[in-house]
């Protein structure tokens, strides 16, 4: 009586095995704040001061058709630009889904607040000397850094 338990056993068991593998999962959706991180790792090494709190970034999506002009010849225009030069742009898909980041330095010195001294004659707080500007354009799919834009102060 145990043989035909075990043998259904050992068939349940090489069926199992027959299942097909799960497909690869889909690729999740970017929130802004992934991007926001993916972008500054693409942008510290061009910074002078490594500082992310110097910089307002806005992120928003949009279709390579929207922004294609944006991204169109070298990626840093002047090529004033400390560190590593980064990468050419790559092209850009007019239907595929992206995410674009505008990323602008802070003003140079703060506002005072009405309770705190403030001196005219005080050197400005500069938060980034050389980069005032930045554009970055991030596959929503696959997260990689698809185009940039850096522009800079020429001294």
């Amino acid at each position: 009586m145990r043989k035909p338990h075990i043998l259904i056993s050992i068939i349940l068991i090489l069926l199992a095995g027959c299942q097909p593998a799960p497909s690869s999962p889909s690729p999740v959706p970017l929130g802004e704040g992934q991007v926001i991180d993916i972008v500054w790792q693409a942008f510290d090494p061009n910074t002078s001061t490594h500082d992310r709190t110097a910089w307002d970034f806005e992120v928003r999506s949009v279709t390579g058709q929207e922004v294609q002009d944006l991204f169109t010849g070298r990626p840093i225009p002047g090529g004033c630009v400390p560190g590593p030069t980064p990468p050419d742009n790559v092209s850009i898909v007019p239907d595929g889904p992206y995410w674009v980041v505008e990323i602008q330095r802070r003003p140079v010195t703060p506002q005072p607040l009405p309770t705190e001294y403030y001196s005219p004659t005080a050197p400005p707080n500069i938060p980034e000397p050389f980069v005032y500007q930045a554009r970055f354009l991030v596959d929503a799919i696959t997260g990689q850094v698809v185009a940039r834009k850096i522009y800079c102060v020429i001294y």
